[in-house]
């Protein structure tokens, strides 16, 4: 279980305009999809300036959920698409949807204590932690891939946090993971409680209005409201919202055109992107035992490749 599944129930709707053509050329579908990646990268890259400016991490989440919600419901809404559920997708939604909002804080609270790049590469050990949870409970096995990469990505993330440095910070880290941790809580409940259907996006508009309302009341219980107090620090904020709107409409497309395996694969290219980004944009740099580290976690997500259970 990966993103894949978060993706395979979008497969089969009915394709959309350019849809034809983008299957028609692979090496312009995968720039596609790596381009969307990317924009997810540059989306968490920019949120520094954010902070900088003296944003929260409640605010942050409010406003990206808020601007994702509203834009994915405008798109429905031009689109003429009918919001219909069954009781079942109603209720769990709304309880996907507190995952991601707590998945959403866990993240970025991570950015707080570590750089950009290496939290981007810990949250991204989530598809190994949702295919050890489908191979403990059954749904999956493991072949010897699989098998080589958990303890190799498991030593690439000690490498890449510097554990045994004086950078390393165990409150970053342990926020990333449980943002992982969070994230893959997403898939497993979205895989177990929503049934297949042909179009994802109303339920994933619900999900992310409730996140959007929960990341609200957190912020108004709390009095925490931090908006940035420079321009630049608006850009970004806003700026990250809208990386976020796009590329999460643009996966959608993706999977519908390109099939959920092909879009799961070419994602996994979003930690490096981050990676790249993060130098060139805020100059992080990453020793060569982190690089390293870093290298080895990728590897180990690309290589990770559970098998359906028999039976």
């Amino acid at each position: 279980m990966s993103i894949e599944n978060d993706l395979r129930g979008v497969t089969r709707q009915a394709r959309p305009i350019g849809a034809g053509w983008l299957a028609a050329h692979p090496w312009i579908a995968i720039g596609f999809i790596a381009a969307t990646a990317t924009t997810f990268a540059l989306g968490s890259t920019v949120i520094r300036y954010a902070y900088d400016a003296g944003a929260g991490t409640l605010t942050i989440v409010m406003v990206r959920t808020t601007v994702a919600a509203l834009g994915l419901g405008l798109m429905l809404a031009l689109l003429r698409v009918p919001l219909r559920f069954n009781r079942r997708e109603r209720w769990a939604s709304v309880l996907i949807g507190l995952f991601m909002a707590g998945y959403s804080g866990a993240f970025y609270m991570g950015m707080e204590f570590m750089p950009v790049g290496l939290t981007v590469v810990t949250f991204y050990t989530y598809p190994l932690i949702t295919g050890l949870f489908s191979w403990l409970t059954g749904k999956e096995r493991f072949g010897v891939a699989g098998a080589i990469a958990l303890p190799l990505a498991f030593f690439g993330l000690l490498l890449a946090l510097d554990v045994s440095g004086r950078s390393f910070s165990l409150e970053g880290a342990a926020w990333a993971m449980l943002g992982s941790l969070g994230f893959s809580g997403v898939l497993i409940l979205s895989a177990w409680l929503l049934p297949q259907r042909s179009d994802t996006r109303p339920r994933t508009l619900v999900m992310l209005a409730t996140a959007s309302a929960v990341a609200i009341v957190a912020s108004l219980a709390s009095g925490e409201i931090w908006f940035p107090t420079t321009p630049l620090g608006w850009s970004a904020l806003l700026g990250s919202a809208l990386c976020y709107t796009v590329a999460m409409t643009s996966v959608l497309f993706a999977a519908s055109v390109l099939g959920a395996t092909r879009v799961a694969v070419v994602m996994n290219v979003e930690p490096i992107a981050s990676l790249v980004l993060t130098f060139l944009i805020l100059g992080e740099r990453l020793g060569p035992l982190q690089l390293l580290g870093a290298a080895l976690v990728i590897g180990a997500i690309f290589l990770f490749r559970p098998q359906r259970a028999p039976g």
